[in-house]
C-alpha cells in the first residue's frame, strides 16, 4: 500500500514520484502502449499504421512487504516474450520513450482476471516475434490487401485449439485477455480490443495493432508519461496532443 494514499495526486507529476507510489495509479493488467525515435520504432509506426510502436501489459506491482519497489511489465519483443522493468521505459538521464496507459475496467475484470491473463501469457515467455504477421499487416495498410487467412476463417472456433507460437506485442496483449474471458465464462466480446471486431479468428486476434488498442472503446485513457512527467488524459485525442507538446 502507498504511503500517501491518502493524499490527493496532483498531476503532472514527476516520473519519480508517479513510480514510487505505483502501486496507487496503476493496475496489475494496465496496458501501456509506447512510441520513441529510434529507427525501429519509426518503422513499426510505418508498418502498422500506428501512433505507437510498442505495447506492453502490466504484470506486477511494487510489493514492499515482498522487499521490491519496481513495476514489471510482459510484453512480446523482437527478441521473444519476456518481462522489463516499467519504469525503465521513461525515467533516466535521456528518456525516449513516450508511454501511454489505458485500463480495462468493468464487471469481472477484477485482479484475479488479470492474474490469469498476466499467468497465460507468462507461459509464452521466450516465444519468439512474429515478424510474417507484422509484415502482412504493413501489406495490408500499404496496399488495401485483406490480411486473412481463409481455412480460418471457415472455422470460427478453431481459437479453441489453437495455441499461437509468435506473437507481436499487442496481438499477445489481446491473446491473453480472450483466453482468460473465455476461461473466466466472461463474455470475450468485452476484452476484443479492435473496434468493430466479432468473433475474431486467430488470424484477426493476434493481428490486433497498438493503434487498434490506442482507439479501443473497451479500454479507458489514464496517464501519458514522457519528457519525465506524468499527466492525467482522459482519451487517445488528449494524449496525442500532450506527446506532441500540442
Amino acid at each position: 500500500m502507498s504511503q500517501s494514499a491518502g493524499v490527493e495526486a496532483k498531476f503532472p507529476m514527476t516520473v519519480r514520484a508517479f513510480f514510487e507510489d505505483a502501486d496507487r495509479f496503476l493496475n496489475r493488467g494496465d496496458i501501456s502502449l509506447s512510441r520513441s525515435p529510434l529507427m525501429a520504432s519509426r518503422l513499426i509506426r510505418l508498418a502498422s499504421g500506428s501512433f505507437f510502436s510498442h505495447a506492453a501489459i502490466v504484470f506486477l506491482l511494487p510489493m514492499r512487504h515482498e522487499h521490491f519497489t519496481n513495476t514489471f511489465v510482459l510484453e512480446s519483443l523482437f527478441k521473444g516474450v519476456g518481462i522489463a522493468d516499467f519504469e525503465s521505459y521513461v525515467n533516466g538521464r535521456k528518456p525516449i520513450e513516450e508511454v501511454g496507459i489505458l485500463r480495462l475496467e468493468g464487471p469481472g475484470f477484477s485482479q484475479d482476471f488479470f492474474k490469469r491473463a498476466n499467468g497465460i501469457l507468462l507461459n509464452e515467455v521466450n516465444k519468439p516475434y512474429d515478424f510474417h504477421r507484422l509484415w502482412r499487416i504493413a501489406l495490408s495498410i500499404l496496399f488495401g490487401l485483406q490480411q486473412a487467412v481463409r481455412r480460418m476463417q471457415r472455422r470460427p472456433n478453431v481459437y479453441r485449439r489453437w495455441m499461437p507460437r509468435q506473437f507481436i506485442c499487442s496481438g499477445f496483449i489481446q491473446y491473453g485477455l480472450f483466453l482468460a474471458a473465455e476461461q473466466s465464462g466472461l463474455d470475450t466480446e468485452r476484452v476484443v480490443l479492435k473496434n468493430g471486431l466479432t468473433e475474431p479468428s486467430p488470424d484477426q486476434m493476434l493481428g490486433i495493432s497498438p493503434e487498434d488498442v490506442a482507439t479501443s472503446n473497451k479500454l479507458t485513457w489514464k496517464y501519458v508519461v514522457c519528457r519525465g512527467w506524468v499527466h492525467e488524459v482522459a482519451n487517445y485525442d488528449e494524449a496525442k496532443r500532450v506527446i506532441s507538446g500540442a
